[in-house]
C-alpha cells in the first residue's frame, strides 16, 4: 500500500504546480500497481478538496477530483483510535515538524502497515521505516 499525501495529489491535479511532472511520474507508477493499493485518509481528502477549491475556484473541477479520489483510492476514516494515536504522535514530537493532519497520516500508516508515502513534504523524510517518494527521493 501507498499513502499519497495531499501535496502529491495537489501537484498532480495542478498543471502549474512546480512538482506536477514528478507527481505525474509517481501517479503513473502507482496506477501500474508498483506500490500496491493507494490509500488516503478523510483528512487528506478534506485538505485536497479545500486547497484545490481555493486555488481553482471551480466547484465542478474539485467535485470531479473528489469523485476520482473516492473511486481510485481506499479511504481510511480517522476514527477515535486513530485520532488518539495521531494526537499522541503530535504531542510527542521533539520539534514541531508535523501538523496534526500529517500526524493522522502517520497514524494511519502505522495502524495499517503502510510503509510507502508519496509526498513533496520534505519533513516526511525524517520518519524512520518508511519509503518516501517525492522530489529528492529515488523512485524504487
Amino acid at each position: 500500500m501507498i499513502l499519497p499525501d495531499s501535496s502529491l495529489i495537489v501537484a498532480y491535479s495542478n498543471e502549474s504546480d512546480e512538482n506536477h511532472e514528478k507527481a505525474l511520474q509517481i501517479v503513473n507508477d502507482v496506477d501500474k500497481g508498483k506500490y500496491g493499493t493507494p490509500v488516503i485518509t478523510d483528512y487528506i481528502f478534506d485538505e485536497v478538496v479545500t486547497v484545490m477549491l481555493v486555488r481553482t475556484k471551480s466547484l465542478r473541477k474539485v467535485s470531479e477530483l473528489g469523485e476520482t479520489l473516492l473511486k481510485s483510492t481506499l479511504l481510511i476514516r480517522i476514527d477515535e483510535s486513530l485520532f488518539n494515536l495521531a494526537w499522541s504522535i503530535f504531542r510527542e514530537q521533539r520539534k514541531a515538524i508535523f501538523g496534526f493532519t500529517d500526524c493522522t497520516s502517520i497514524a494511519a500508516c502505522k495502524a495499517n502497515g503502510i510503509s510507502n508515502i508519496a509526498t513533496f513534504d520534505e519533513d516526511f523524510k525524517k520518519l524512520e521505516g518508511y519509503t518516501i517518494l517525492g522530489p529528492s527521493s529515488t523512485l524504487i
